[in-house]
């Protein structure tokens, strides 16, 4: 799911392509084709909440990595505010509504990859320090992370988000948190899917999800959640929502996630 916010920050990636459609970050609303998640069906996803003086406002989504850190997308940071605070809400569902299980804790600090240079990335990752700790329970779970280096990415995956449903340019956010199953793939594919190798922002440590078809898509507001495939019973997340093309869900044009396997390594050396 992408937000419309960004287009100036991808003026030189646009540029580059005249006559494309356009690029945008996926950040900030339901995922487009999808349907309602079961209450509590993925423990391991947040919503990343921007605290707006007494209230706050669903920017991106996240996951848990422990029960003092969670990890989202690094522009869902960067792109917001000079000195923004932000909360994490975990065992949610429906955003818009009190609910028991709810846990909402703020953010103490974040760290954004040192190689995330802004805008269109592949380091688009950052992790976020709690100022307590999360209490586990059936509706809050941290999430798998495959090991560094684990890049094999069986299909297909299930992404989840409270992103912008719209397959249009005037986006339409979902309260309840939406899932679909999409097909992972190839990098070759995602790479010609994307102009052609050197004409998009791709980078080798991306993940990439159809289906190129069309209709089904990350967009606004899905940056910095998940990408799981299902193995077992176990939710592993293997992407984290970065870009993708607007409108959402156009035909020829894949979502693309960074690759937690890249940086499962860094996460672990930054959440001791």
């Amino acid at each position: 799911m992408k937000l419309v916010g960004l287009v100036v920050c991808l003026v030189a990636a646009v540029a580059a392509a005249p006559g494309r459609d356009h690029i945008e970050l996926a950040r900030g609303g339901r995922v487009v084709g999808g349907i309602n998640a079961l209450p509590h069906e993925f423990p391991s996803i947040v919503s990343l909440q921007r605290l707006i003086l007494t209230t706050s406002a669903h920017i991106c989504g996240g996951t848990i990595v422990s029960q003092r850190w969670a990890m989202t997308a690094a522009h869902c940071i960067t792109e917001s505010p000079e000195g923004a605070r932000f909360a994490v809400w975990a065992g949610t569902h429906n955003i818009a509504s009190a609910e028991a299980n709810r846990q909402v804790i703020n953010v103490d600090e974040h760290i954004v990859h040192p190689e995330y240079l802004g805008g269109v990335n592949p380091s688009d990752i950052a992790v976020l320090r709690l100022v307590s700790y999360l209490n586990y329970n059936d509706f809050v779970q941290p999430a798998v992370l495959p090991v560094q280096g684990d890049y094999a990415v069986p299909g297909p995956a299930t992404l989840a988000g409270w992103g912008s449903t719209s397959s249009g340019t005037v986006p339409s956010m979902p309260s309840i948190l939406q899932k679909v199953q999409k097909p992972i793939i190839t990098y070759a594919e995602c790479e010609q899917a994307n102009g052609g190798p050197g004409n998009s922002p791709l980078g080798e440590s991306n993940v990439c999800t159809g289906p190129l078809t069309g209709g089904v898509s990350a967009c606004s507001g899905d940056s910095g959640g998940p990408l799981y495939v299902i193995e077992n019973g176990s939710q592993k997340q293997v992407g984290i929502v970065s870009w993708g093309w607007m409108p959402c869900g156009t035909i020829g044009r894949p979502s693309v996630y960074v690759g937690v396997a890249s940086y499962r390594s860094w996460i672990d050396q930054n959440i001791d």
